[in-house]
């Protein structure tokens, strides 16, 4: 019988005990606040996304219209050829060079040329039009691109500077025919890009 004494004491003791620490824990986060434990929520990094690269609207041009200047030409692609030293150039077309960026409106250079006669752009080669003439440039996937004339200068023909890097700096075309009494300049009228449509 005093053997059932001691277990039915001992468990006793053991459960005034655990209801003593159970009952210090909620009395002492009543005093003190919500202990650590109970208020720690799972840690969620959030990552913001990268942000996506720009939408760039492109396309290789085939007409040109300066329209206070009455022209509108038709554009087809135009080459440099080493063994001959020569560009493509026809009668009735300008030629877009194919080396020179594609006209869009992230960057580089969309050069286009032609000769210097009545049928292409000898109008403007003999009739320069004024800072704030307005062009466009429509491409072969229909988009519209807008450009106005910031400045026109007169290069020699082994001036080829404008060449060498078409593909950084802001969008802009260049349009380049032959000018003087003898064809002796090449005249650059250089547009700065103004908007897109399409």
């Amino acid at each position: 019988m005093l053997k059932q004494l001691r277990f039915i004491s001992s468990i006793s003791m053991l459960y005034i005990l655990t209801l003593g620490t159970i009952g210090g824990i909620l009395y002492s986060s009543h005093l003190f606040g919500e202990p650590v434990w109970a208020t720690s929520q799972p840690t969620v990094n959030y990552q913001k996304p990268a942000p996506l690269p720009p939408k760039i609207i492109s396309g290789k041009p085939v007409r040109l219209t300066i329209p206070s200047a009455a022209i509108d030409l038709h554009i087809i692609d135009g080459t440099y050829d080493e063994a001959t030293e020569g560009w493509t150039l026809t009668d009735d077309k300008l030629q877009f060079a194919t080396m020179s960026a594609s006209a869009n409106d992230h960057a580089g250079t969309t050069f286009v040329y032609g000769h210097g006669t009545d049928a292409v752009l000898g109008k403007i080669g003999t009739n320069r039009p004024p800072v704030g003439t307005t062009a466009q440039l429509v491409t072969d996937n229909g988009h519209t691109f807008k450009y106005v004339l910031t400045e026109t200068k007169d290069n020699t023909p082994d001036d080829v500077a404008i060449l060498a890097d078409t593909a950084s700096g802001p969008p802009r075309l260049v349009v380049q025919t032959c000018t003087g009494a003898f064809s002796q300049w090449r005249t650059m009228f250089v547009f700065a890009f103004d908007g897109v449509a399409g």
